[in-house]
């Protein structure tokens, strides 16, 4: 009976979340990447290259960083529901906005705008999960709603490459079409946030008393037994563990967002239309849902995170090194070792969100996931930075992907650093 109970709250809870979570994430990332596809003709059109482009494409993360502890300090105080609402709403609107870039400085103020739109969702979101979720089930959903918000890497690409198609169309270029197109859908999503989303437990009627009692008791359980569950936002993220937790996302990051936004421009050096380059960024998108879903349920399953956390790490920068050796040799070896990475960095990402969330305690978990995530995305302005700076001293996208391969191996070996640093709870306990 017991386990019946758990089972059907549980999937309640995912039911009633993870869809418009994950579709969030979806649009979320769909309108952070988007622009590397309209940078196939948006480049030319703007006057930019490879290095103004990483520049603008970067400047989201300026923003992004900067307002991240503001955010997540004022969703403590209006609660998730509304908040993710505003900044859905908010977002679409930046992202739309875009389409009004004529240069080089028009451009980098569109990104800047849209990363401080963006920045209080996804450590909002990390926290959410910590509210609903126990540690036995907030691997799966956090695999579930990043494979979901992963799915944005399938349809970017198509859906971006053929409004591309659509240039001259009311006198609006292509690229234009490309951010007015896919920033509309954020502000629907923002409509149904009010009514699907609630702050705790205790508002969710559709429960049933049973549920929600359970629920609520295990969540106050774990919050209890944190290790950090009386320290304090300012010295949980100057703790030795945290800082390097931060390094190992900031050093990954550097793969995400190295790849994320030349994957277009490198497939484009090997002669591809601008439709056959975007359907083909599906294939590493497919591989990174597989990675996640994958190594998430893994972990979960085996209450193992160190392992499943390093071993993906390995086999994403393994794979960056592999399709910096193919560019210019052939595009089916690149593609696969894009893919390759792709699924191991993206398998990666929901098992790290394990380690922070089991060392913080309630007081310190919004802060310090803001502040991991927020110099983490640092690599989302420097890793286009140095891509792009890179690819114009050598002349190819070779060298920045060694380098970007390199990184993400360091971030691997630096795991299990910080778990000998302060014991963190990584195995999951078995009910009784």
């Amino acid at each position: 009976m017991a386990l019946a109970l758990k089972a059907s709250t549980m999937r309640k809870v995912a039911w009633r979340f993870l869809p418009l979570l994950g579709f969030c994430y979806c649009i979320n990332v769909l309108d952070r990447f988007n622009v590397s596809i309209a940078a196939l003709t948006m480049n030319k059109a703007l006057g930019l290259s490879a290095t103004t482009y990483g520049l603008g494409a970067g400047a989201f993360f300026w923003s992004y960083v900067l307002f991240q502890m503001p955010a997540n300090a004022a969703l403590s105080r209006v609660g998730a529901r509304r908040w993710i609402t505003l900044i859905a709403a908010a977002w679409g609107l930046c992202s739309a906005g875009t389409a009004l870039a004529t240069g080089v400085v028009t451009f980098v103020i569109a990104r800047f705008l849209l990363g401080m739109a963006e920045a209080g969702f996804f450590p909002g979101i990390a926290y959410f999960m910590t509210c609903w979720f126990p540690s036995r089930w907030r691997g799966r959903a956090m695999g579930v709603f990043f494979a979901i918000g992963a799915s944005a890497g399938i349809v970017v690409g198509p859906i971006s490459a053929n409004l591309l198609r659509l240039d001259g169309w009311f006198g609006i270029a292509g690229w234009q079409w490309v951010f007015l197109v896919e920033g509309l859908p954020t502000l629907a999503l923002a409509a149904m946030c009010p009514f699907v989303l609630r702050d705790s437990p205790s508002d969710a009627a559709w429960l049933t008393a049973t549920e929600r009692g359970w629920l609520e008791a295990k969540l106050q359980t774990e919050r209890d037994a944190a290790i950090g569950r009386h320290l304090p936002t300012a010295r949980a993220i100057i703790s030795p563990q945290l800082v390097i937790l931060t390094a190992i996302q900031l050093l990954t990051g550097f793969g995400v967002y190295g790849k994320g936004f030349f994957l277009p421009l490198i497939l484009k050096t090997f002669g591809f239309t601008n439709v056959a380059v975007g359907y083909l960024t599906s294939v590493p998108a497919l591989a990174g849902i597989a990675g996640m879903i994958l190594f998430s349920q893994s972990s979960d399953r085996t209450g193992e995170r160190v392992w499943h956390l390093v071993v993906p790490l390995l086999i994403g920068g393994f794979g960056l090194l592999l399709a910096g050796a193919a560019i210019g040799t052939g595009a089916p070896l690149a593609i696969a070792a894009f893919a390759l990475a792709a699924f191991g960095i993206s398998g990666s990402l929901p098992v790290f969100w394990n380690l922070p969330t089991a060392f913080l305690g309630v007081s310190a978990a919004a802060g310090g996931i803001a502040f991991i995530n927020s110099v983490g995305n640092i690599s989302g302005y420097a890793a286009p930075q140095l891509v792009g700076l890179l690819h114009d001293v050598s002349g190819s996208y070779r060298m920045p992907m060694f380098v970007m391969g390199m990184m993400v191996i360091v971030a691997g070996v630096l795991v299990p650093m910080a778990t000998r640093l302060r014991p963190v709870p990584t195995a999951i306990a078995q009910e009784a």
